[in-house]
């Protein structure tokens, strides 16, 4: 299959190209951050109920081309892990989207935004357009104070401090680490199927934060549940994943949060609504609980 890169700091992986309403052209156009915000609380809760998204691409990241009309491709997602298939989310994107990578991308070293958002401009800082949390960028060069990276708009720069978690989040341990990060998006509104800045869903928040450390979690809780360290109710730290399933506990899984301490999680809730702290001890989490994970080291 035909190897590509994002060229958009956000685009949709869409369950259908047949689902786009008119609210989508900003995103179907690269614009992820006014789509995200001037969509009203029941067109977010759409998104979800009609089945239009699966996830989230992120400027950079990687796909693979099944197939295209010319406006619309079919892609596979390479670094988000689903049991969907085993090379990665499959969806569609518009084919606007996609740019091949260049020359200087082969066997460099990956570098990651680990700031909410960043500028990524050209040689005479013209902004070239803006990265959220997690983006993942070539390094060419570095020096104190910017990143000279390429990526599939050609050669840029980022500032250097925007690929280092600030100093004032940084806890004693990386799951620590990311419950800090986490916290800078309370109140956010959720984005069914996002993984950036500009809105998460409840996996997608959690897949997010794990990519500022370069850990590659699966992208949907159900898998997330399955997979790294199970920890025990008594071992448990600040950045593990707390799972929610039907049946009390023991169906399918539906909902994940981090937990922060003190039988708290830092989650983003449910379509319509923000990310949040909540107790664990609610009574539909507490009846609903399905166990820990543990990703980070």
């Amino acid at each position: 299959m035909e190897k590509s890169r994002v060229k958009v700091p956000v685009a949709n992986l869409w369950r259908s190209k047949d689902k786009v309403r008119t609210i989508d052209k900003k995103i179907l156009a690269g614009d992820a951050k006014n789509w995200s915000a001037e969509m009203s609380d029941q067109e977010t809760i759409q998104l979800c109920d009609d089945n239009m998204i699966d996830s989230q691409l992120l400027f950079n990241d990687k796909v693979l081309v099944e197939e295209s009309d010319g406006t619309w491709t079919k892609i596979i997602a390479c670094d988000q892990p689903t049991h969907q298939n085993s090379n990665g989310y499959p969806g569609w994107v518009p084919s606007s989207s996609l740019a091949p990578a260049i020359p200087e991308q082969e066997n460099a070293e990956t570098i990651t935004i680990c700031v909410k958002t960043a500028p990524l401009y050209d040689e005479e800082h013209t902004p070239l357009t803006e990265l959220t949390l997690g983006t993942r960028l070539e390094e060419i060069t570095a020096d104190d104070c910017k990143v000279k990276v390429a990526t599939p708009l050609g050669i840029g720069f980022v500032d250097k401090k925007a690929t280092e978690i600030p100093a004032e989040l940084i806890g004693e341990n990386d799951g620590k680490t990311m419950v800090n990060i986490a916290k800078q998006f309370l109140g956010m509104r959720y984005i069914w199927g996002g993984i950036s800045s500009y809105g998460y869903d409840c996996s997608g928040l959690v897949y997010g934060l794990h990519r500022v450390f370069n850990i590659t979690i699966p992208r949907d809780a159900d898998d997330q549940q399955v997979q790294g360290a199970p920890v025990e109710v008594d071992s448990i730290l600040p950045g593990d994943l707390v799972f929610f399933a039907y049946e009390h506990g023991t169906g399918s899984v539906h909902h994940v949060g981090m937990y922060i301490g003190d039988g708290k999680m830092i989650e983003s809730r449910t379509p319509g609504k923000q990310v949040d702290i909540a107790e664990l001890t609610e009574p539909k989490f507490a009846a609903e609980y399905a166990g820990y994970r543990r990703y980070w080291k």
